[in-house]
Formats: C-alpha cells, structure tokens, sequence
C-alpha cells in the first residue's frame, strides 16, 4: 500500500486492534469494530496527534494533519 500510494511514512496494520485500537478506546466491542479513528505518532511512538470520527465518513482535514505533522 505505500508503495501504490507514494506514501513517505510507514502505515500500522492492525487488525485486531491490539495496539492502535483498542488501548485509545476506539474498539466497539457491540460492533466488533474500530471506531473510524487516526492516531499519529512520531519515530518515537509517542503520540502527536487524535482523531475520532463519528462514522467512517467523518475524516480531518488534510491541513489539520498537516499542521499535527509539522507541530510533532
């Protein structure tokens, strides 16, 4: 996928939710689901940036992860 898309930063797979998911508590365990979410962390793994959707239509705005990228 990052090859496709040109992407110059790793993305996190995770399907069970072990690690992104459900420590931030966006696992809907009635759903069986992830929350529409995206957490975004430097080298580090520390977290710079949360965002919660309210469905999975519901996404922040490029520039306001532009500016979470610039600020970490």
């Amino acid at each position: 996928m990052i090859e496709k898309l040109l992407l110059p930063f790793d993305l996190l797979s995770d399907p069970e939710g072990e690690v992104a998911i459900k420590p931030f508590g966006f696992w809907d365990g009635a759903g069986r689901i992830s929350k529409p979410a995206l957490v975004l962390t430097d080298r580090d793994g520390i977290v710079r940036y949360i965002y919660e959707g309210r469905d999975f239509a519901d996404r922040p705005k490029d520039a306001e992860i532009l500016q979470a990228i610039q600020r970490g």
